[in-house]
């Protein structure tokens, strides 16, 4: 894979989806955005702004590296217009491919390149009020749209808060991650004391709270018999829309996911609450 070729990709995923959002303001047939408290949901305001995280291909100031912007809801669409969010969501796989690729064959050719992806399309950035550095986001640049070409009765939107990332790990495993660190801090030192006194076969999980989810249950009811789809989304779902132009029923959750975890935690958790290691992360279990 060239650098040609991949700019040629990133062109093209800029250059879709900047048709596909003029084609949503031209064909959209209702949507709800809850973007912001201060405008409603079925503002034009919203769309806009719901248009925007589409594009969101770049860092905005200020905002951290760790950091994804997302938001929830539906547009109602033509099949035309969902079938070019199909073939933008083909190219955003092939371009995920492809600089997966490029970074393994050498790590300061696709630092370069990045950078040179980042400051393309400077008029676009300023429409889209993204400056400064101009970082390109990966992340949000190859993120799927999510896509329902079928017209859903209801959608229930639900803050999923109790993710969690599980990695098994084994004792000498946990010293070698603990030895890549400073192993004459104190707290170092206390950690690697710990773990030397555990069996060798303890079984231990390194374990990393995931960021809330909106989760959307999508109903149907336009076949012989009713069925549903589940699906986590960082943008909004298009939609089909069907052809007496009613929207689907649908909650309305908080724009933000709540503080606290809302789900009672089970009673057969097996991993311990605390840390054992805090320093990776690393738990026992029970």
């Amino acid at each position: 894979m060239s650098s040609t070729v991949l700019t040629s990709i990133f062109d093209q995923l800029v250059s879709q989806t900047e048709h596909l959002i003029d084609q949503i303001k031209a064909t959209q047939q209702g949507y709800w955005l809850p973007i912001t408290p201060e405008f409603p949901a079925n503002d034009s305001k919203s769309l806009n702004l719901a248009c925007r995280l589409m594009q969101s291909f770049w860092y905005e100031d200020g905002q951290d590296g760790r950091e994804t912007k997302s938001c929830f809801g539906f547009i109602a669409l033509p099949e035309a217009t969902l079938k070019l969010a199909e073939s933008i969501n083909q190219t955003k796989d092939t371009f995920k491919l492809e600089v997966q690729q490029f970074q393994k064959q050498n790590k300061q050719d696709w630092l370069n390149l990045k950078g040179e992806l980042a400051r393309r399309h400077p008029s676009l950035q300023e429409q889209l009020h993204f400056s400064g550095l101009s970082r390109l986001h990966l992340k949000q640049t190859w993120r799927s749209l999510p896509v329902i070409p079928r017209s859903p009765s209801r959608i229930g939107f639900n803050w999923y808060q109790s993710g969690r990332s599980i990695q098994k790990m084994t004792t000498q495993q946990a010293y070698d991650a603990l030895a890549k660190l400073d192993t004459d801090s104190p707290h170092i030192k206390l950690q690697l004391d710990a773990l030397g006194k555990l069996p060798n076969n303890t079984k231990l999980a390194k374990v990393q709270n995931l960021a809330p989810t909106m989760r959307a249950n999508i109903f149907f009811e336009d076949g012989e018999s009713p069925s549903r789809q589940a699906m986590n989304i960082s943008l909004p779902i298009l939609i089909k829309a069907n052809n007496e132009g009613i929207l689907p029923k649908h909650n309305s959750p908080e724009i933000e996911a709540p503080k606290t975890r809302m789900r009672a935690v089970r009673s057969d958790r097996k991993i311990e609450d605390e840390p054992f290691l805090p320093s990776i992360r690393v738990h026992k279990y029970n």
